[in-house]
């Protein structure tokens, strides 16, 4: 795996990807009226998206908020269904190939082959391992609050612009955090299926 990521914004924007990326955006989705609209001038509408990424003219769109109350209340930031194509596209193309790796391995939530079950799995062994090697031991569950809500986006670009050496790749990720904003700091949970 490369240390820095060079080179590579041109060849994973292609039709084919973004194509990809909209099926995936569109899983559970698919009678949505946004989604509806969207496919019928598919073809058209991926080109255009591709243009505008390909000419700088890509902006992000205005979210919309609305509130989800399991597992427990928060606020959902959505956003017009063409950035979801995109945010999809950049995640599978740029974070899971070059990010994901560098995780440790006990991270389990959103990643692809884990989950909640591989998690459960992985902290029931750890708990036989402890009370083998240790006897009795102490858990500490906690989670912190409002964590995405307290990311300091210029914090969180600069140890992404530490990995991004491709100018086209690095300034995109700073669209994608920057654009369309509503706060100094924060990243929005965003709803992406």
């Amino acid at each position: 795996m490369p240390k820095t990521i060079k080179n590579c914004f041109d060849k994973k924007l292609t039709f084919q990807k973004l194509m990809e990326a909209h099926k995936r955006a569109k899983k559970h989705k698919t009678y949505k009226n946004e989604v509806i609209l969207f496919e019928m001038n598919l073809e058209n509408n991926i080109t255009n998206l591709l243009n505008n990424i390909k000419n700088q003219k890509y902006k992000v769109g205005k979210y919309f908020q609305f509130k989800v109350y399991e597992p427990k209340e928060r606020i959902i930031n959505a956003l017009p269904y063409v950035d979801r194509i995109v945010h999809q596209w950049y995640v599978e193309e740029f974070i899971k190939p070059y990010f994901v790796p560098k995780f440790i391995y006990t991270s389990f939530a959103c990643l692809d082959n884990k989950g909640t079950h591989k998690a459960v799995d992985t902290v029931q062994k750890q708990l036989c391992s402890c009370k083998r090697n240790y006897g009795d031991f102490w858990i500490l569950k906690c989670d912190i609050k409002k964590f995405f809500y307290n990311i300091d986006p210029k914090v969180l670009f600069k140890i992404m612009g530490r990995s991004i050496s491709d100018k086209k790749l690095l300034s995109f990720t700073h669209l994608l955090l920057f654009n369309g904003r509503f706060g100094d700091v924060g990243i929005p949970i965003r709803q992406l299926y």
